[in-house]
């Protein structure tokens, strides 16, 4: 298994490193790989490919299926807010994950750190969609058990991302798991809490 994982990176690496003449079609099983890998605390950031496409390419297709996402939302934003919310999320996560680096003179790992990080956001978006689609917004809440196993399975995403985001941390930092996942919680609170000032909504019952 760790040979698997091994090869899975150095295929992501040797592509967008050195890439050749194929179509790529076979690229984004490894490219996914590496990612669930890493919601998987198997894969730490030191191994996210840095080449600048890479990079550009997921956090381009985190803003996509975030802003996808949050057209699903029962606050049923609009374009222009549903838009607006993954970059002000993705721009409070690479500052603060930078301040943290930076505090520890590591900013060099920034790039690998954030890549991680908007790849496994990316992972844990996709599988949040389907659950905020079948989601049926009440103003009285949760109103069948249907309803109430949506919300559990949506806390333990929230958790599950927490846990990958703290690991995420401990590795870029070196630093042990708790301090991790204290560093992550402080920085997913900073995001939802810059995300909501600069991109307000109304609730779902709101005229």
């Amino acid at each position: 298994m760790r040979q698997s994982r091994g090869s899975d990176v150095r295929t992501v690496r040797a592509h967008w490193l050195a890439p050749d003449e194929e179509d790529g079609s076979g690229t984004m099983q490894p490219i996914f790989m590496l990612f669930w890998n890493l919601c998987l605390l198997r894969t730490g950031p030191e191994q996210m490919p840095t080449a600048g496409i890479f990079v550009a390419l997921v956090v381009a297709a985190n803003l996509v299926l975030s802003t996808l996402t949050a057209l699903s939302a029962p606050m049923e934003p609009t374009f222009l807010q549903a838009a607006s919310i993954p970059v002000v999320a993705a721009a409070v996560l690479a500052g603060a994950s930078w301040l943290v680096l930076r505090a520890k003179e590591l900013a060099h790992r920034f790039t690998a750190t954030f890549t991680a990080l908007m790849g496994a956001d990316t992972i844990m978006t996709a599988l949040s969609w389907p659950l905020l689609i079948m989601a049926s917004p009440s103003p009285d809440g949760p109103s069948t058990g249907f309803d109430w196993v949506l919300i559990l399975a949506q806390l333990a995403l929230v958790f599950w991302w927490v846990t990958v985001a703290g690991f995420v941390f401990a590795r870029a930092l070196s630093v042990r798991m708790p301090q991790g996942v204290a560093i992550a919680v402080f920085v997913i609170l900073a995001s939802l809490m810059v995300t909501g000032a600069v991109v307000p909504l109304a609730p779902p019952d709101a005229p």
